[in-house]
């Protein structure tokens, strides 16, 4: 989906991705992480193993040559397991660690964090640790070579902050905390983070930019705020079983103003749909508004995932 044009088009995805037991066309855990042109893509699996002979569940993939790179597995892989991808001045590199370490027996001693080396074509561990009162959420980003994730620590009131995974000495850092919670994270002029914010109730809308990432201090600012009871709600939420639907993405394509795409189901009874939906929104109200797609199928897991901000880009995969 073009933001400017709000013109789509379908590019078929990779064989290589859409074969068993990893088809990231129909699994909703698919980790998709977008940087320089490169696409991150990743199943997080449901159980624990350390057997390198087992199928790699992590690729790299830059759909405009049509080319994938699997990654050798990492040492051990668990169904809390984050991946992230970025680099210094000796290439592009992966980070993998363990949210919440799985004790059992006979992998007390497996790494919490490990990088991936596509020059060597190797994990190896190294001394960061993650938190173990600290959630990670799946909001995340890849800007300038490091990798950004929304966190909490886990306590009343929560707290959402920054923390970011610096390639250049591999550690964990935490940055700055949120203005505001429930916030959905993306890119600001390429060298930014930015929070799009709505109320559940009021549907109140606020959009934060940060600071210049690598000038110091990182603070965030609040770019332009909306006001009005009949905005849009951005993400919807299942009456029955109270479930959220997916988060929306959005990006700048004008001063004071976002693109944001989100998707929701709407109707009753047999005309029950997952409906996606193109808005541009600026400090003076939504200025457009464009149904992009309706499917009838009455599988609600579409509503779980919208979609991935992604900048086309002729960079070809590091190879060894």
């Amino acid at each position: 989906m073009d933001p400017i044009t709000s013109k789509s088009s379908v590019s078929p995805i990779p064989n290589e991705l859409l074969q068993y037991p990893y088809n990231i066309g129909t699994l909703v855990y698919t980790l998709l992480v977008h940087c320089d042109g490169l696409i991150l893509v990743g199943y997080h699996g449901w159980k624990y193993r350390d057997d390198k002979s087992q199928i790699p569940n992590v690729a790299l993939w830059n759909p405009v040559l049509k080319k994938v790179r699997w990654v050798e597995p990492a040492g051990c892989i668990t169904s809390s397991d984050f991946y992230g991808i970025g680099y210094n001045r000796d290439g592009y590199k992966l980070v993998r660690f363990t949210c919440r370490p799985f004790v059992i027996e006979g992998y007390e001693d497996a790494p919490e964090v490990e990088v991936y080396d596509f020059k060597t074509s190797s994990w190896r561990t190294v001394g960061g640790k993650v938190d173990v009162d600290v959630e990670i959420t799946c909001r995340c980003m890849s800007v300038l070579g490091n990798m950004y994730w929304v966190a909490y620590r886990v306590q009343t009131p929560k707290e959402e902050f920054i923390r970011v995974f610096d390639f250049t000495d591999e550690t964990f850092k935490d940055i700055c905390f949120c203005p505001a919670e429930n916030s959905h994270l993306s890119c600001f002029n390429g060298d930014s983070l930015s929070l799009l914010q709505q109320d559940r109730v009021s549907r109140n809308i606020e959009v934060w930019v940060s600071s210049k990432l690598g000038d110091g201090d990182v603070s965030f600012s609040k770019y332009f705020s909306l006001c009005g009871p009949v905005l849009p709600a951005l993400r919807g939420r299942n009456d029955a079983t109270r479930y959220l639907y997916a988060s929306p993405v959005y990006c700048f394509v004008k001063p004071k103003s976002v693109i944001v795409w989100c998707v929701g189901v709407e109707g009753e009874g047999d005309e029950v749909c997952t409906c996606f939906t193109l808005y541009e929104i600026d400090e003076d109200g939504v200025r457009n508004e464009k149904v992009t797609e309706r499917d009838y199928v009455h599988d609600y897991s579409e509503a779980l995932v919208c979609g991935y901000v992604y900048v086309p880009s002729m960079i070809p995969l590091p190879w060894v």
